[in-house]
């Protein structure tokens, strides 16, 4: 079994956002600041707080959109949703200008120079938890939302589930991500595939040695998932008795369900495969390519393109190249 750690850590810094980190916290950060300027949202509790896949560290490049979740945690039911929205559009709308978009449940202001957008959401208390603006061709209504708990979920998720007392879940998450982006052409989305992995570690309970198998596990408990969720919808973790919305299409979800059933599969082979070189073949077509065009999984440097081991690679005695100086480093084939 060649399970290739040290490939598998350079792949998640190759889908790592990188530069778009220090962007999308500072427009968070200037967005945030407007909000809570404005006298009016002020007078409401304004209390800004980032949300969304960035938020939760299981983002991949790259960064196009960054969520800012406007709680106004002084607000009570007297507060109707048309009103708040147009409470943030003024105080965007000053700002921004016409880098501002309002759209049904919240308002998106594009940076050009970072080439992403923010989204701005107003909010009001709700018991423990909060409501939002409701979605497009539904009567002006406030509906049931808890965006922080799913913080606090995965962050406790990653806590629980460890690798060599590093957290697994949020790295595995984001190989999942990657995965449906290679896989699945458009729908569910990679929120929806985000919470069918929190639920297979939930359910599963995997303890493994390797970011291999915990990838492997997650991935065929996932293809098992997709039709039971195509027919009977999918647990929201953070409000009791609601369901994750998705547009995907029952069309979207038998697509999806032979896609993720073939990658399952090509995982359980790359994991079971012995040889190192023709295993990382296998890992590099089930992770694709990042958005510029880049390998996300990287052969070994002893490895051909077609799985094979360069000559200089195979002459080894008891793990000494022949000809060599010194013993080389480790080469992470059966680690």
């Amino acid at each position: 079994m060649a399970t290739l750690p040290t490939c598998f850590r350079e792949a998640l810094t190759n889908i790592q956002p990188a530069a778009d980190e220090k962007n999308a916290a500072e427009a968070h950060a200037e967005v945030s600041t407007v909000l809570t300027g404005d006298d009016k949202l002020k007078a409401l509790g304004i209390s800004p707080v980032l949300i969304g896949s960035y938020a939760r560290e299981v983002s991949i490049r790259r960064v196009k959109d960054v969520d800012v979740f406007g709680r106004l945690t002084a607000a009570d039911d007297t507060l109707a949703p048309g009103r708040a929205m147009d409470l943030f559009e003024s105080a965007l709308d000053a700002e921004y200008g016409d880098r501002v978009e309002r759209q049904h449940r919240s308002f998106k202001v594009d940076f050009p120079d970072y080439d992403l957008s923010v989204d701005a959401v107003p909010a009001r208390p709700c018991g423990e938890h909060w409501e939002i603006p409701n979605r497009p061709n539904e009567r002006a209504r406030w509906v049931e939302t808890y965006p922080t708990k799913l913080n606090e979920l995965t962050s406790a998720a990653n806590k629980t589930f460890t690798l060599n007392k590093s957290g697994i879940y949020v790295p595995t998450v984001k190989l999942v991500r990657q995965v449906r982006r290679t896989w699945v052409a458009d729908q569910p989305g990679g929120f929806f595939f985000e919470i069918m992995t929190y639920w297979a570690f939930q359910n599963e309970q995997p303890h493994e040695a390797s970011h291999a198998a915990y990838l492997t596990v997650i991935l065929e408990t996932i293809a098992e998932m997709l039709p039971v969720v195509a027919a009977d919808g999918l647990i929201d973790p953070t409000l009791t008795g609601k369901m994750i919305s998705t547009k995907a299409t029952a069309a979207d979800f038998t697509v999806a369900t032979k896609r993720i059933g073939e990658a399952a599969t090509l995982a359980r082979k790359a994991l079971d495969e012995e040889d190192a070189c023709q295993a990382a073949v296998h890992w590099r077509k089930l992770l694709g390519k990042t958005s510029d065009g880049t390998h996300v999984f990287p052969l070994p440097e002893y490895c051909n393109a077609d799985g094979s081991q360069r000559a200089s690679s195979t002459r080894v005695t008891d793990g000494v190249v022949a000809g060599a100086a010194t013993v080389p480093a480790g080469s992470d084939r059966f680690a």
